[in-house]
């Protein structure tokens, strides 16, 4: 009876002890972010953002220009084979999975810039601001795995895109599907993500999401960028990611976590910021 209970005690501890691993092992990760190269709907809209042009016409611009699944022309191309040359070439072999909006222009420009990386994952909740404008709306599923048969497609709901309207998708709701996939690549086993996305998606969610927290921590005096700024085509930035555990008092005087926010402490992309990303 004694051996028994000892052998329940000692399978007891070791659950516990694996619980304890699981809920503490990667709890920071290494999240390399770069926006796709420019696609045929950007030119335009993009030298008149730059230019200082209104939203509205930066988005009508993007109308005039659409459409569906847009490409990279061949700058965009060329923009990411030179990001390969200057930055991912040297990164590759430290980064585990790859994770991308499943539009063509973001897929294709994950593969110029790490051709040798084998897992590959499309997320849905890493695509553009949906709806209205045909660049965001996304080949089905059968014509995504023809195009790109490396990728692993099972995070895709369904064969139609059914998240396309006619009507604009909100900021709000658009920063909340960047999150939840931030939130599922806090999930993730792997440690260093390479994560190609879209400009507006990333601006929503960095900028107006109120459980995403940007933090600098670059060392690095070349330039003085925000770190909320907008990302331009095929930019690359490096980051470390992690849950912060908030504790609020309550009413009796007693702490109790809050909801969490997710920490985003961008390192220069090109240094070492050894102490900060093996923190």
């Amino acid at each position: 009876m004694n051996y028994l209970i000892a052998i329940f005690f000692i399978f007891s501890l070791a659950s516990h002890v694996v619980r304890i691993l699981a809920t503490t092992s990667g709890s920071k990760k290494q999240l390399y972010i770069l926006r796709h190269g420019q696609a045929t709907h950007n030119p335009r809209a993009e030298e008149a953002r730059a230019n200082g042009c209104s939203y509205d016409e930066f988005m009508e611009l993007m109308r005039q220009d659409d459409s569906l699944d847009s490409s990279l022309t061949d700058l965009g191309r060329a923009q990411a084979k030179l990001v390969y040359e200057q930055s991912l070439k040297h990164l590759e072999a430290n980064i585990q999975l790859v994770v991308s909006s499943p539009l063509s222009r973001a897929i294709e420009t994950a593969d110029f810039v790490v051709p040798s990386v084998q897992q590959r994952v499309c997320v849905e909740d890493f695509r553009i601001i949906s709806g209205w404008l045909l660049n965001a709306k996304r080949r089905t599923r059968s014509e995504l795995q023809q195009l790109f048969p490396h990728w692993n497609l099972d995070n895709l709901q369904t064969q139609e895109d059914t998240l396309w309207t006619p009507d604009l998708e909100t900021h709000a709701d658009c920063a909340q599907r960047g999150f939840q996939g931030l939130c599922w690549i806090m999930e993730r086993p792997e440690d260093s993500i390479l994560l190609v996305t879209h400009g507006g998606l990333l601006r929503f969610t960095m900028q107006q999401h109120n459980r995403v927290k940007m933090m600098d921590g670059r060392t690095s005096k070349q330039e003085e960028r925000d770190v909320q700024a907008r990302f331009g085509n095929c930019e690359l930035r490096r980051y470390t990611m992690e849950w912060e555990a908030e504790e609020t008092e309550n009413d009796n005087h007693s702490t109790e976590k809050a909801q969490r926010s997710l920490v985003l402490t961008e390192l220069d992309t090109n240094g070492d910021n050894s102490q900060e990303a093996a923190s």
